[in-house]
């Protein structure tokens, strides 16, 4: 019976008095565990021999005649269904006694050559020849780089992008405002636009760190001068590195960058 303790749910409308606990029967307890005896049992232990004659084991022995191929497929060895007389039946564990296919193996492939098939693989050419360094046929042929001249590396890289960085490589007091105008004209540079702008970028943030760093540690000494002298070095790079990738672009046939 359900009470109080088994939930809120079960629990008296009223409170009562006291909680007093159910008189009940106590339980049974655990049967006792039978008893193991110990140690070796006195009687010897023996056996009944069978009555009658045992069999012979050579009887035992499954039957090694061949069975079905299961590498062929099935022939009806017997009379159609529609036959007057029904096959006899056999029971399962009675041997196949009509004679089933081969099982000789698998049958031989008989393989159909194209007239247009070639048998035999062309000879491996000699080596040496150009035939030897050619790539394999169904290959793309890659172009080897071809030789760029500097007139044309100049015209890529631009008037607007060179002429600026050689008036910073010379020119100190304005040497930071043609760094600038550098950077800002490498918009028109067809090739290999995001490694010159990381390039730009890398020496701008170069400059300005170590210029301001400088400014900070010493002073005495303005801000610009420190920002002349690290503008001049980074384009005295970046007149190499530009020009460098254009060209690297130019020899190996890339395209020129949409953006």
């Amino acid at each position: 019976m359900a009470s109080w303790t088994d939930g809120p749910e079960y629990a008296p409308a009223a409170r009562p008095a006291a909680f007093v606990a159910p008189v009940a029967e106590a339980l049974a307890g655990p049967a006792p565990v039978p008893a193991v005896p110990e140690g070796v049992p006195g009687v010897e232990p023996s056996f009944v021999p069978p009555e009658g004659p045992a069999p012979d084991l050579r009887e035992l022995v499954p039957s090694a005649a061949p069975g079905r191929n299961p590498n062929l497929p099935f022939e009806s060895m017997t009379t159609p269904i529609t036959a007057i007389e029904p096959a006899a039946a056999r029971r399962p564990e009675e041997p196949f006694t009509a004679s089933g296919p081969p099982i000789t193996g698998y049958l031989p492939v008989q393989s159909v050559v194209q007239p247009t098939a070639q048998v035999n693989p062309a000879p491996f050419p000699a080596p040496g020849t150009p035939q030897w360094f050619a790539p394999p046929p169904g290959q793309p042929v890659i172009p080897a780089p071809s030789q760029v001249e500097i007139g044309q590396i100049w015209r890529e890289t631009t008037n607007w992008v060179m002429v600026p960085l050689l008036i910073a490589m010379f020119i100190l007091p304005i040497s930071p405002i043609a760094l600038l105008v550098a950077w800002l004209s490498t918009v028109q540079i067809r090739y290999r636009k995001v490694a010159i702008r990381r390039s730009y970028l890398i020496a701008l943030i170069l400059v300005g760190a170590i210029s301001l760093i400088t400014a900070l540690t010493d002073p005495s000494v303005s801000l610009w001068d420190p920002l002349t002298i690290t503008s001049t070095l980074a384009a005295w790079v970046l007149v190499f590195v530009t020009p460098g990738l254009v060209g690297s672009a130019l020899r190996n046939h890339e395209p020129p960058d949409r953006y």
